[in-house]
């Protein structure tokens, strides 16, 4: 969820800083406003160019910098904050967020390193919104020395960050399945389960439990896709291009009952949500288990079930009129909010034309609807836009103020993230490296919200430096999972997907999925 908000007061000063770094061709000296880089080959001339490390030069300019060099395709991938680079050897292509550059020379690898002609610098910069010109790279000839100012802005504040540091190497990974290439996808669907599917011999499906034991099989050519709905319960797309689904299953592939509905959700408490096409637009029930119809179709928009109740639109629309019923189809509250999410931890998320606030089981607005943007609870809280945009807040269950955040007079760009319950600030202007992220005790680092973004069950995939692979580290940056992946999913139930990339000698890749335990969780 994202908006646009004037934050106001104590936010720290955004300020532009030019940083010098300083190239000496024939040496291993690389300067950053003249402290030394750590280099390990010799900066080089080459057809009237100065060709520089990639690995030094990205890593100096943003400690932060993610690079994956693929050695049989020599192709690096470089991330940057929100920028992706790719910088193609045997194309001489440099690639900034899928926008080409006119490259000037040519990409290089020697000894092992990649080396990029230092003019493409300014381009690359550039695109990732740092300030550069025409005049900001200079070549001494005389000195053999090549100048590269560099414009970035930074926030000012009273006292650094504390920075969440990966340390350790980690174990070896315990496998539930082996990476394999029998599967092309695996999918981690919850509650035990797992769906696995072979697309190279006609989408043959394969659903299996967190034992490793295969419970059911589709023959190739039965089922495009199958879904988990939750409950025990699997849906059946029959073959491509069919929108709606078919069947229902049971774990062991058994058919239960056809899916005559448009879609089908996920079940919650014993019910599934429906949709049927009708001349004006959908219409939403419920179903059970056996696939019989509990709750008429007679909602313009409705949502899953949750602490007994579930919110419904009862306008033709399905905008605006929502209320909740019971698991029987009785109006428990009345439906007069523009809208409405699920129960969670006791209260349910609303919206009128006063804005937003929370009520409780019985319909009272415990919290009145008066903010701008408030985030569902978790564990007691929440985060809160004032109405007037003017602060960000954290509010227990009585709406209390918990602490305040941000204050400040500078239009600012939100965006909450629900599975990590943490928020992100972003200056308007698009500053390359002026970010700020917050959990509800106020502010992190940019290392510590990587982290804490990927936590599932403890355990938070990272990407090692050194050998472009993913690991995983606990919460403390611990490796608790050595590096080995090329993808590493979340966790789920005691369970991550990941998948691991084998080169070819005709430069494809054959692509290894597998499913590892955590072994935090015993």
């Amino acid at each position: 969820l994202m908006g646009t908000v004037p934050v106001y007061g104590d936010m720290p000063e955004v300020e532009q800083v030019t940083h010098t770094y300083r190239a000496e061709v024939g040496t291993k000296n690389f300067y950053k406003d003249d402290v030394l880089q750590t280099l390990d080959t010799e900066i080089y001339l080459k057809d009237g160019y100065v060709m520089l490390p990639v690995r030094t030069f990205f890593t100096a300019v943003d400690e932060n910098a993610q690079i994956i060099w693929d050695r049989e395709k020599q192709v690096a991938t470089v991330f940057m904050g929100e920028y992706r680079i790719l910088l193609d050897v045997p194309k001489n292509k440099i690639q900034v967020e899928y926008g080409n550059i006119n490259v000037s020379g040519k990409l290089e690898v020697k000894d092992g390193r990649l080396f990029v002609p230092l003019r493409n610098w300014q381009k690359i910069l550039t695109r990732c919104n740092y300030e550069m010109d025409e005049n900001s790279i200079v070549w001494d000839s005389e000195k053999g020395e090549a100048i590269v100012k560099v414009g970035e802005y930074v926030v000012n504040r009273d006292q650094e960050l504390a920075k969440t540091e990966i340390t350790g190497k980690g174990q070896k990974p315990v496998y539930l399945v082996e990476p394999t290439e029998a599967y092309d996808f695996i999918w981690n669907v919850g509650d035990g389960y797992f769906i696995a599917e072979n697309y190279s011999n006609e989408n043959d499906q394969t659903i299996f439990d967190n034992t490793g034991k295969v419970l059911a099989t589709f023959a190739p050519g039965t089922a495009h896709h199958v879904g988990y709905l939750g409950e025990d319960r699997f849906c059946v797309y029959e073959y491509e291009g069919k929108a709606r689904p078919a069947y229902v299953v049971d774990a062991k592939g058994n058919k239960l009952f056809s899916a005559d509905y448009d879609q089908i959700w996920s079940y919650a408490e014993g019910l599934a949500l429906v949709r049927e096409k009708t001349g004006n637009g959908y219409r939403y029930g419920y179903i059970d288990k056996e696939g019989n119809l509990r709750i008429p179709m007679q909602y313009g928009s409705a949502r899953d079930f949750s602490e007994g109740v579930a919110p419904v639109s009862m306008s033709e629309s399905g905008i605006g009129q929502y209320g909740f019923i019971d698991t029987k189809g009785n109006v428990v509250i009345e439906p007069k909010y523009r809208s409405a999410d699920t129960f969670k931890e006791g209260l349910a998320h609303v919206q009128t034309i006063s804005g937003e606030g929370f009520i409780n089981h019985q319909g009272e607005e415990l919290i009145p609807p008066q903010y701008g943007f408030v985030s569902d609870f978790q564990n007691g809280t929440a985060f809160a836009v004032t109405k007037d945009q003017r602060q960000i807040i954290v509010i227990d269950k009585s709406g209390k103020e918990v602490r305040k955040l941000l204050e400040s007079t500078d239009a600012l760009s939100y965006f909450y993230f629900p599975e990590s319950d943490l928020l992100e600030i972003d200056y308007l202007q698009g500053y390359q490296g002026t970010e700020r992220y917050y959990d509800k005790n106020g502010e992190i680092s940019r290392e510590t919200y990587e982290l804490q973004s990927r936590l599932s069950e403890g355990l938070s995939a990272v990407l090692d430096k050194e050998t472009g692979k993913y690991g995983y580290a606990d919460e403390k940056g611990n490796m608790v999972i050595s590096p080995t992946f090329d993808e590493a999913e979340r966790f789920s139930n005691g369970h991550a997907v990941v998948k691991q990339m084998i080169p070819n000698e005709n430069g494809t890749k054959n692509v290894k999925v597998g499913v590892i335990k955590n072994p935090l969780m015993k």
